[in-house]
């Protein structure tokens, strides 16, 4: 009795002597921001400037509203007289909007990324990958299992080019929502999720084409039901473009920031400060896309 009487009282104590700690962010000032992911759909194409923050800024990026964007075909890093002039909506979002059956790009064409803010001047360049040939959405019924609700299920079936190195960005919408949350992000590398294996040219692997499903908060499918659309994009990325957003993946993904999880970093991106030379944060992509969608009937 004694000595449950003691360690009670030695565990009061210790969290009576708990202290809340805030660890130096070394935060300077804020930076650029950049989001240009851009494909090559018959559609509005948005580039996202805003500042970077405190790490403990509990409120959102304040947005960049005095740039000049402009998006260029480029040969050898020069540019060419085929541009696209992206003009400021609002809360930093900068839109080009195509004409009737216009769009951006052509798969093997460099393109390069034109910021101006004040005297700053930033740039990057990518080249437009080849995609994945999608085939179609298919509905299967499954039964019940462990963290499996028994119901109709959507997979995509697409093929992997032939050729090792094609990395993509696999997005679903199901009933015009998009499925953004971190979990719901897809990442292939040729057939698979990750590169250093021999998949090559063969349809996406199950957990793959399983993947476009709607995720619960726990991370458990939600089976469809009738009526439901159900939307599906494989965009193409660059080598760079597919570590970045793996990188990022794995960061909001971090956990707790318990004593074993990987150290806070940002991701490194590709666009350039042309005075300093230095990276800023961020990234530029152009990519083909390729879509299927089907309804329950």
């Amino acid at each position: 009795m004694k000595q449950l009487l003691l360690l009670t009282l030695l565990g009061l104590a210790l969290w009576r002597c708990e202290d809340p700690v805030t660890l130096d962010s070394r935060f300077v000032g804020p930076e650029l921001v950049v989001e240009a992911w851009i494909n090559n759909a018959s559609e509005p194409q948005t580039i996202l400037l805003t500042e970077s923050q405190d790490y403990y800024a509990n409120r959102l990026p304040t947005p960049v509203t005095d740039a000049q964007v402009v998006i260029c075909e480029t040969e050898n890093q020069q540019p060419t007289s085929n541009c696209f002039l992206f003009i400021h909506q609002d809360s930093g979002r900068y839109v080009w909007t195509p004409g009737p059956g216009e769009t951006i790009g052509d798969v093997g064409t460099e393109y390069g990324l034109g910021i101006q803010r004040g005297d700053k001047q930033y740039a990057s360049f990518s080249t437009m990958n080849r995609t994945a040939m999608v085939d179609s959405i298919s509905f299967q019924f499954e039964e019940a299992s462990l963290g499996l609700e028994e119901g109709l299920y959507a997979q995509l079936y697409a093929r992997d080019q032939v050729g090792q190195g094609d990395a993509y960005l696999i997005r679903s919408t199901i009933n015009d929502t998009l499925l953004i949350r971190p979990f719901e992000l897809i990442l292939a590398y040729d057939a698979t999720f990750s590169p250093g294996n021999d998949a090559d040219g063969i349809t996406f692997i199950f957990p793959i084409r399983f993947g476009i499903n709607k995720l619960d908060e726990n991370g458990a499918p939600i089976p469809l039901v009738s009526g439901d659309k159900v939307e599906a994009e494989v965009i193409s990325l660059s080598q760079e473009a597919y570590l970045f957003l793996r990188i990022v993946q794995e960061q909001i993904n971090n956990g707790g920031s318990g004593l074993f999880d990987r150290p806070v970093a940002n991701s490194p991106g590709n666009v350039i400060d042309l005075e300093t030379g230095e990276t800023v944060l961020g990234f530029f992509n152009v990519g083909a896309v390729a879509r299927a969608e089907r309804t329950v009937e």
